[in-house]
């Protein structure tokens, strides 16, 4: 079920992906792991870790912060530990595919035709020359198993997989094809790149077995409808605070929203619906869940109700994903 609203969340994110001014929102999430609070764990090596693998995730799990909390203590032995995390890589690779790229050099005539009557030469035929390159890609595989020390039951698991690719033309060059090494840089990338793979992945499973933050942008309601209840003056207000939303004035837009709400006895949408995400923004999300509601009742719009609608089922799902994150916190 989460899985499933996690999916239209994020289609909604694309959704309303767009133009529009925008307001930076960020949720806490839960981890994967829900029936274990798993707050030490002792990091075994992870068999044929050649990418330092194992000292990528042992750091940042050692320094995995959430509102200022560590979330977890290395442990050294089992002796008290909530987990063990063992792995193995599955896959470091790196494929080196040698091509050259053709290329006139007008600096070099091959044939000449000579004009006896101007005595001009005009080259007919230029030399190429040919550019070595290199296509390459690197993949990393990796498998997780966390497991519960006192019984040996498996917690969690998965394989994690992530690959890069890079092309590069060299600065010599031949004039006949040259014979093809079997390429050009050896595997001296190899090791740095996957490395680098290698604490992607890292970052990947953590995320899986920690509390952590998600951010995305949400789009802000910019002006006020023709409704004739609305001054001049009040639009521009409304206008001025969207300028601070923009430009991350959150206390001062929320002062000027509150007060228009105040003077319009609740009777616009709009102005519900940024206030409702300045509050969902400083992670307020039940009054923000609030404010979406009472303003879904003032509108027909079918665009202004699917931001609305939007905001109301992003809040009831992250007030959900908040309570149990924060259970899982130390």
């Amino acid at each position: 079920m989460k899985l499933l609203l996690n999916i239209s969340i994020l289609s909604l994110i694309f959704l309303f992906s767009g133009c529009a001014s925008k307001i930076t929102i960020k949720a806490l999430q839960s981890s994967k792991i829900e029936k274990e609070k798993i707050n030490s764990i002792k990091v075994e090596r992870f068999r044929n870790d050649d990418i330092n693998q194992t000292e990528s995730l042992a750091n940042k799990i050692a320094n995995k912060v959430v509102d200022n909390k560590r979330v977890f203590t290395l442990k050294n032995d089992i002796f008290g530990t909530d987990a063990i995390l063992t792995g193995e890589v599955l896959q470091s690779s790196a494929t080196y595919n040698v091509y050259y790229r053709n290329e006139v050099d007008f600096s070099r005539c091959r044939y000449y035709r000579y004009d006896e009557r101007t005595r001009v030469k005009q080259c007919m035929e230029y030399y190429i020359r040919y550019i070595p390159c290199e296509a390459k890609e690197y993949n990393v595989t990796t498998a997780i198993t966390l497991i519960k020390p006192i019984n040996n039951q498996i917690i969690f698991s998965k394989t994690y997989s992530t690959n890069t690719s890079d092309n590069v033309c060299y600065d010599r060059y031949f004039y006949d094809y040259p014979y093809m090494p079997a390429h050009l840089t050896a595997h001296s990338d190899k090791f740095r790149v996957n490395s680098q793979l290698a604490d992607s992945i890292s970052n990947a499973i953590l995320d899986d077995i920690s509390p952590h933050y998600i951010y995305f942008d949400i789009e802000i309601m910019e002006e006020l409808n023709d409704n004739p209840i609305y001054t001049k003056t009040q639009k521009q207000r409304f206008e001025d605070s969207v300028a601070h939303m923009e430009k991350g004035n959150l206390d001062l837009a929320k002062y000027n929203l509150e007060s228009l709400n105040q003077e319009l006895q609740g009777k616009s949408f709009e102005v519900l619906y940024n206030l409702a995400l300045i509050y969902e923004a400083t992670n307020n999300l039940q009054i923000a869940n609030n404010l979406y509601n009472q303003a879904r009742t003032l509108t027909f719009n079918v665009k202004d109700l699917d931001l609305i609608n939007y905001g109301i089922s992003r809040t009831n799902l992250n007030l959900e994903e908040k309570i149990k994150a924060k259970s899982q916190l130390p």
